[in-house]
């Protein structure tokens, strides 16, 4: 599979599979494809291959097989959601001596499906219509290259894209690229602030620069980031346990704060902060008992490389040390449920007694 950098294809094919979790970068591609074959909403037929049951691969061939008498330009066949390029779909297996009737019955029937749609397919790959572009879009899932059908559209030609997760390095670029092509200039502060609220989201940022749109100013300080950009739950929850278990205990109460400035309750922050040192606390365990970082991440079905970070986040901790910051936040969390503990005043004593190094 090709990977997409951040632009976009220009050969000339007619034949696509779209895949990936940026969903932003994937509607994009798709809009500038359109664009490339002068296709418009009219001309565009959309059909669900999410539900094995009620697909039909002869329904998709014959809209790209139908001619308009009254339009002499191309149309566009999209086959949403296939299950049949989706790994976590799985159809007929081998019969083993030990099924059941009924067992049985469901596999053959379904083998007999994925032949009879994998013969169609290939019938029309080996003469398709001059007039169709057909795109097979995985909406949020990579398409899965074992399946017989990723291999036959593969055979033939088929431009094969994938719109994956950025990491930090490609998007920090992305994003000032984005920023720059809309005419907005933000400061050291503002540009930090934007990304700790996007994380590597080209959907957040996409939304953040529209509301940079309608703001009106072009050149942007951290306060005005702060006003305009939604907080990334997941970064800031990484900013609130990060600063305290490495001792920051000013960072952690600083992001405690805008979240609670952003809708958050205490409780909220407790539970989140019990989440991570809970993960901490397996990960040093298994750690202190002599595994190597491989090992560890085998046994929490983990990479080697989160292993590592946890670790290092937890550095200043013993596993003991960290259950019983684990029982102290559940004492907190029932004597608040049981109003015996003020909210504010038991989550601030915690990270102060506990936070700073």
């Amino acid at each position: 599979m090709k990977y997409d950098n951040y632009c976009y294809n220009t050969a000339d094919m007619d034949l696509y599979v779209y895949a990936g979790k940026d969903l932003y970068r994937q509607e994009t591609a798709l809009t500038k494809l359109m664009e490339k074959y002068q296709i418009t909403q009219e001309r565009m037929i959309v059909v669900d291959g999410s539900d094995r049951k009620t697909f039909r691969m002869e329904k998709v061939l014959m809209e790209c097989d139908t001619l308009s008498l009254f339009d002499d330009g191309k149309k566009a066949v999209i086959v949403r959601n296939p299950f049949f390029l989706n790994a976590e779909s799985s159809e007929g297996g081998k019969v083993n001596k030990s099924d059941s009737p009924a067992v049985r019955k469901r596999k053959e029937n379904e083998q007999a499906a994925k032949e009879k749609r994998l013969g169609l397919l290939e019938s029309y790959l080996k003469n398709p219509s001059r007039d169709t572009v057909l795109i097979f879009q995985c909406h949020g899932y990579n398409a899965d290259s074992r399946k017989s059908d990723y291999k036959l559209l593969e055979k033939y030609g088929c431009e094969m894209v994938l719109f994956d997760t950025m990491d930090e390095q490609a998007f920090i670029p992305y994003a000032k690229k984005a920023l720059k092509d809309a005419g907005f200039e933000l400061d050291h502060q503002a540009f930090t602030m934007l990304l700790e609220r996007c994380g590597t989201d080209t959907l957040l940022l996409r939304n953040a620069i529209t509301k940079f749109e309608l703001y009106g100013e072009k050149k942007l300080n951290g306060g005005d980031i702060r006003h305009l950009v939604s907080l990334n739950p997941s970064i800031n929850v990484f900013n609130l346990t990060s600063g305290f278990t490495s001792g920051n205990l000013s960072l952690a109460m600083d992001t405690a704060n805008e979240m609670l400035q952003a809708g958050y309750d205490y409780m909220a922050l407790i539970a989140m902060l019990a989440k991570r040192l809970r993960i901490m606390y397996n990960v040093r365990r298994l750690y202190e008992a002599g595994l190597d970082h491989e090992a560890i991440g085998m046994r929490l079905h983990q990479k080697k490389g989160y292993v590592y970070f946890v670790l290092k986040d937890s550095s200043r901790f013993t596993s003991k040390k960290l259950l019983s910051l684990l029982n102290q936040l559940a004492m907190l969390d029932q004597g608040i449920k049981q109003g015996k503990t003020s909210p504010r005043y038991g989550f601030e004593q915690f990270m102060i007694r506990n936070g700073m190094e």
